[in-house]
């Protein structure tokens, strides 16, 4: 951020759109300045989201505001992915659900800030397991090991998170709702040819 009024007016206008807690004071920024690694850099702000639209709000506040936004999870990151001058964003505290179980299928819909323990926890009884253990385990949230695409010591048998991912809905930088999942090579073409955020996405990443 640049000056002091361009803060004060990014804060007020987060808190106006944004029902989790919007937290710029100085101890706020201190705790989220570190996570399990060696690095220490303060943020701009935390935010607290309560749900997918308070994230939407505050994606398209800080972009209108041309902030940089660093989501966050249970800051056991050991390469500082956690930390940076960013508004960091923490879905453990509020967004840390358990959405369903379904046993027959063989799948769970969770919120990005469940822990990797008590996704366990809640598979056990229907005989299922999320096969990457990190060592972090009763830390680490599903959120964040997707973002690193996570292994630990069963990995080479159950495989890393990317293996264990079916699905995930998110919200680009600028706010726009995508589902990412496994997609024929016929609709990448299709897709690659949209002009929106996600286009853009399509024709690059290939």
């Amino acid at each position: 951020m640049g000056s002091a009024s361009e803060t004060e007016t990014l804060v007020r206008e987060l808190r106006r759109a944004v029902r989790g807690e919007v937290r710029f004071d100085a101890v706020s920024r201190a705790l989220y300045s570190t996570d399990a690694s060696i690095y220490e850099i303060e943020p701009i702000g935390v935010i607290l989201p309560r749900d997918a639209d308070d994230v939407q709000a505050a994606l398209e506040t800080t972009r209108r505001a041309g902030v940089p936004v660093l989501p966050r999870g249970g800051g056991t990151s050991l390469a500082g992915q956690a930390v940076g001058r960013a508004v960091v964003m923490d879905f453990s505290k509020y967004m840390n659900r358990i959405v369903e179980v379904n046993a027959e299928a063989g799948w769970a819909r969770v919120q990005p800030g469940v822990v990797r323990s008590d996704l366990a926890a809640a598979l056990a009884p229907h005989k299922m397991i999320f096969g990457p253990e990190t060592s972090t385990a009763n830390r680490a949230t599903i959120g964040g090991m997707i973002g690193n695409n996570s292994s630990g010591s069963r990995s080479l048998v159950y495989g890393k998170t990317i293996d264990s991912v079916r699905s995930v809905r998110a919200l680009l930088a600028g706010g726009e709702a995508v589902t990412f999942g496994p997609v024929e090579p016929e609709q990448v073409a299709v897709r690659a040819r949209r002009e929106d955020a996600e286009g853009v996405l399509y024709r690059r990443i290939p």
